[in-house]
């Protein structure tokens, strides 16, 4: 009954006094025709109640971030809800920055997500490239009348939703990227500009109006077929339900393994058919040392405290 209530409380939108229709920095996209469905409204977003409920879980989480980063000692400036408000092109689009942030004495926007695991592991691997939504906002935001001239680029701090693991990257300012979007933003709004529709999509996996591109295209129905096999739908289940129990099997007798292994650095672990050989592998890494990082620098410094640290980590192996 409270689960149902709360949702029920969400189900009516409330305007947060900002997004009041208008284009906003949010609403531009490396896409022009993305943004012109944005400005026309030609194909708005629905939000439901979880819809809603996801986003203010998000604003909780930008206020977390900043809670982390004033403990670890870094000024921050326009955060909150002092955000600045800034204008881009001269069709002034406005957007809200998540503030501006000094590191080494040097001042620049700060942007923050808070992400899943999947788009946490893509941004660690692939870097922001892969997130041209997310390009194209820091670059706007670099490119505003108000910043241009004031910061050289942009941290971008992300927060794993499910762990809280932190992790960042600095994105310099972009105007040979940046600046074929504003041009196309201002023919669109100033210029009353029509943008046809791309033949191929630039931004497949982050645009929501990819739905909306396809609506006029016949699907080619030639190439596709349906069948209705239980059978094969019950091997599947199964399959990926021994999958996940293999895996945790396998970690159990990790741990097994682990406390037999005890001080030694080979084991052999055998019954009459297998043979397996369990090693312990020593590394050497490079870490930082959290007393002597607070020591001698304080929290907000970022270099200087490297020690050699030993990784113990264990190999097992077939051997047959």
């Amino acid at each position: 009954m409270l689960a149902q209530a709360v949702v029920a409380a969400y189900e009516k939108p409330v305007s947060n006094g900002y997004h009041k229709g208008q284009l906003t920095v949010t609403g531009v996209s490396s896409c022009p025709y993305a943004t012109y469905l944005n400005y026309h409204h030609l194909d708005d977003q629905k939000f439901d109640a979880e819809s809603r409920m996801r986003m203010k879980n998000g604003h909780w989480q930008e206020m977390e971030v900043l809670e982390d980063l004033r403990r670890a000692g870094f000024p921050l400036e326009s955060t909150g809800s002092s955000q600045m408000l800034v204008h881009v092109g001269k069709a002034n689009i406005a957007g809200r920055p998540d503030g501006l942030i000094l590191v080494n004495s040097k001042e620049n926007l700060l942007e923050i997500k808070a992400m899943g695991l999947a788009m946490y592991d893509k941004l660690k691997e692939k870097g922001i490239n892969s997130f041209p939504n997310y390009k194209s906002q820091v670059q706007l935001y670099l490119a505003s009348d108000e910043l241009k001239d004031r910061v050289e680029g942009c941290w971008f701090y992300v927060k794993h939703k499910d762990s809280c693991s932190p992790y960042d990257t600095f994105i310099e300012r972009n105007e040979a990227y940046v600046r074929p979007i504003i041009e196309a933003t201002d023919e669109i709004v100033l210029g009353e500009a029509e943008v046809n529709r791309p033949t191929i999509c630039p931004i497949p996996a982050f645009c929501r109006h990819q739905l909306f591109c396809q609506r006029e295209e016949s699907p080619d129905l030639s190439k596709v077929r349906a069948l209705t096999k239980p059978e094969v739908i019950k091997m599947w289940l199964e399959g990926q339900f021994h999958l996940a129990m293999g895996k945790q099997l396998n970690e159990e007798a990790r741990v097994v393994l682990k406390e037999y292994l005890g001080s030694s650095e080979t084991l052999f672990v055998e019954d009459q058919t297998v043979l397996l050989e369990v090693k312990k592998i020593i590394q050497h890494r490079w870490g930082i040392s959290e007393a002597k990082f607070v020591e001698r620098y304080g929290a907000a410094a970022l270099a200087g405290v490297l020690e050699e640290k030993l990784v113990e980590q264990m190999r097992v192996n077939r051997k047959d």
